[in-house]
């Protein structure tokens, strides 16, 4: 239900999107319109995301079938586990989707999603602790390349430009958002669209400047375990658990940042968004308010699908 922050927009948010992308991705995407599309990139999702690893990483052919059974192996779990916890948050919204929300219930569903976080980390740190020490010093290079790359991107999108310009991007980003879960939109909900974008209280130096430290946190993480191959007195089990430990604090330094001024920005997106979720919401119609209940129960026919798939 996100409208306004199509950014990383809340700290919750930003730490479940990094952690996910971090090691080896989402694997459920909830915004596709087609039933049986959505299906198929979730069954085909480890070889869809080895494509997407192996687009930044540039995987040698012994590591290949590796990787791939650490993402069919978190593909089973991510079944098992995360698809039941959305099914049942996709629930809770479903009977007050018809209701005027407050910023507190909106901020509830954020809350509910950082609180899976340690689990996410938990599970996933093992995966990566197989993998990662694997990694050459030219794949960290070929990484930390790719990254310039999206940086590059990134600037362009959303800091090159007037004021007006990336104003009305973000506009346009939040209102894609909203036709997805409510229909076609009023006049005057698009202005609200475009004021709740205009006092969201999106930097994007700082929410740059958070990119950059999560990405230097993942080289210098991959450096370390680079090196650990250098410790001729590690045997293999005591090289997976120097490996897991590496990357378990690897991650939990990305999803806290410990900066007080880019905190305290991340703090005040939150605040701000779950205020212009809230917000909009409370301008749709009874009609439109069934057509995001409609989506949301689609949603659920798809999840238990999944679920019950295996």
């Amino acid at each position: 239900m996100l409208i306004i922050d199509t950014l990383n927009g809340s700290r919750s948010a930003r730490a479940m999107n990094y952690a996910r992308k971090a090691v080896l991705g989402l694997f459920c995407v909830l915004s596709l319109s087609a039933c049986s599309l959505l299906e198929s990139l979730y069954e085909n999702s480890p070889q869809l995301l080895f494509w997407w690893l192996d687009s930044y990483l540039d995987f040698r052919s012994d590591q290949t079938s590796t990787v791939k059974e650490e993402l069919k192996a978190l593909q089973k779990w991510h079944r098992e586990t995360q698809l039941p916890q959305a099914l049942g948050l996709i629930q809770e919204l479903m009977p007050v989707s018809h209701l005027e929300l407050s910023s507190e219930q909106t901020c509830g569903v954020e809350k509910r999603v950082l609180q899976t976080l340690p689990e996410l980390i938990a599970r996933l740190a093992p995966s990566i602790a197989r993998v990662a020490p694997s990694f050459s010093a030219e794949q960290i290079k070929t990484l930390q390349s790719s990254f310039d790359k999206k940086n590059k991107e990134w600037i362009r999108e959303w800091m090159s430009g007037t004021p007006s310009e990336r104003l009305e991007h973000q506009t346009d980003k939040g209102l894609e958002q909203a036709r997805d879960l409510y229909g076609r939109l009023s006049n005057a909900q698009k202005w609200t669209v475009q004021n709740l974008a205009q006092n969201a209280g999106f930097e994007p130096q700082k929410t740059l400047a958070i990119k950059l430290y999560r990405q230097d946190e993942t080289i210098k993480a991959l450096e370390k375990l680079n090196q650990l191959k250098t410790k001729a007195d590690l045997g293999p089990e005591s090289l997976l658990k120097e490996s897991e430990l590496i990357v378990r604090e690897w991650l939990n330094r990305a999803a806290q940042i410990k900066d007080p001024e880019l905190l305290e920005y991340s703090d005040r997106r939150l605040k701000v968004n779950c205020e212009a979720v809230a917000a909009f919401h409370n301008t749709t119609t009874p009609e439109q308010r069934a057509k995001a209940r409609a989506k949301l129960k689609y949603y659920e026919g798809v999840v238990l699908k999944l679920i019950k798939a295996h």
